[in-house]
């Protein structure tokens, strides 16, 4: 399918991008490895569930980005979901390469991957493709094997700040419908009552 544009695009001042991108808020990831016996790793907002059928996810990363190159070379990448006290783990992850790891619990794969003990969820992860897009990179990642670590709720990202899950106001109850183009999973025991012919409407 091609794109055409009848009109010049409109320059849009980068700072009022910034704010609106931070406007969604978004999970945080660790992804890490270790590579040539070097511990490596990066902190990630971007990550992204791509494919149940391959397992696919992703997440981009900066084309300036000094630890990618590295980190681009193991065998497996370890992906970890933050848990909301993870607050300071993630700007550690941002800080000095060799203090990115100090005093964490987490583990090594056979592979090379690294995933934290306390995280809400990880993903042993191999590289699948990059995509080059604009000044980012879009890493899609192949998912060999998932597990989940001591974290309950995930650390949110949000207008350049940290942030914790608040549901005392929300409905409770499962959604029953679509999203993303796709029936919602919603357990073992809905399974059996779901609508095999119900229209698509995303």
């Amino acid at each position: 399918m091609s794109h055409t544009h009848a009109q010049p695009v409109q320059t849009i001042d980068q700072r009022t991008l910034r704010d609106a991108f931070g406007a969604f808020p978004s999970g945080v990831v660790a992804v890490a490895a270790s590579v040539k016996g070097q511990l490596t790793g990066i902190a990630a907002s971007s990550f992204t569930s791509v494919s149940i059928e391959p397992a696919l996810v992703s997440f981009s990363i900066s084309t300036t980005s000094s630890t990618w190159p590295l980190l681009r070379e193991a065998d497996r990448l370890g992906i970890s979901v933050l848990a909301d006290h993870h607050d300071a783990v993630c700007r550690q992850l941002a800080g000095p390469r060799e203090e990115r790891f100090g005093g964490l619990p987490f583990r090594v794969t056979e592979n090379g991957a690294v995933l934290l003990d306390e995280a809400v969820a990880t993903y042993d992860c191999s590289i699948h493709d990059e995509v080059v897009a604009g000044d980012h990179v879009i890493v899609l990642l192949e998912v060999h094997g998932v597990g989940a670590g001591g974290g309950e709720h995930p650390l949110v990202f949000h207008r350049s700040a940290f942030a914790k899950l608040h549901r005392d106001d929300l409905d409770p109850s499962r959604l029953d419908g679509r999203i993303n183009g796709a029936e919602v999973d919603r357990g073992d025991d809905a399974t059996a009552d779901a609508r095999p012919d119900a229209e698509d409407a995303a």
